[in-house]
């Protein structure tokens, strides 16, 4: 049965990011404070619904996203450069979005290796609790600005996909910024955050 590893922000080690190639791992979180940049997210926010999307090296992908505050701008280059050199990829896709309905309600696994996800203001991503049924009950929920690492369907064989949803933020009435990370390796799904 696969699980999730959550990580103190920052993380100890360089190379933390490192465990999600286990077999036994579909996710790995890294906790870190949101505080200095939930002020510029919510500023951005006021612009949702929006859907960036970028390819490209780290940091041509992220510079394309822009207009974006200066404080926002570099966390997701530092994301980004991050996971390229965890996937060993020179190039990736990000995807900043301002969501303001119900997108990925749905409790899925990603089709893909491994994607990065971290909310910046709003509701963060549900996770289903290992081998549990996939209901609402199951769900606990990350927190805003914290990392995730979900390990996708077509990591490696024996290895068990992170399944997931975004919140229902139509029916909250509520507005999520969200950047989703991937390998350009992989089509791009109907899954999200």
């Amino acid at each position: 049965m696969a699980s999730a590893t959550i990580l103190r922000s920052p993380a100890l080690a360089s190379n933390a990011w490192e465990a999600i190639r286990d077999a036994d791992q579909s996710l790995l979180v890294e906790r870190r404070d949101n505080a200095r940049l939930r002020s510029a997210a919510e500023d951005l926010l006021a612009e949702a619904p929006f859907d960036r999307v970028a390819s490209g090296r780290p940091g041509q992908a992220s510079v394309a996203l822009a207009p974006l505050p200066a404080v926002l701008a570099d966390d997701i280059a530092d994301l980004a450069y991050r996971f390229a050199a965890l996937m060993g990829v020179d190039e990736v896709r990000l995807r900043l979005e301002g969501i303001t309905t119900n997108a990925c309600r749905k409790i899925h696994a990603d089709v893909t290796d491994v994607r990065l996800i971290t909310t910046y203001a709003g509701p963060a991503t549900q996770v289903l609790r290992q081998g549990a049924d996939p209901t609402k009950a199951n769900l606990w929920s990350m927190q805003p600005g914290w990392i995730g690492l979900f390990k996708g369907r077509l990591f490696a064989e024996g290895h068990e996909p992170c399944f997931h949803r975004s919140p229902p933020a139509g029916d909250l009435c509520v507005r999520r910024l969200i950047l989703v990370i991937d390998t350009p390796a992989f089509p791009v799904g109907e899954e999200g955050a």
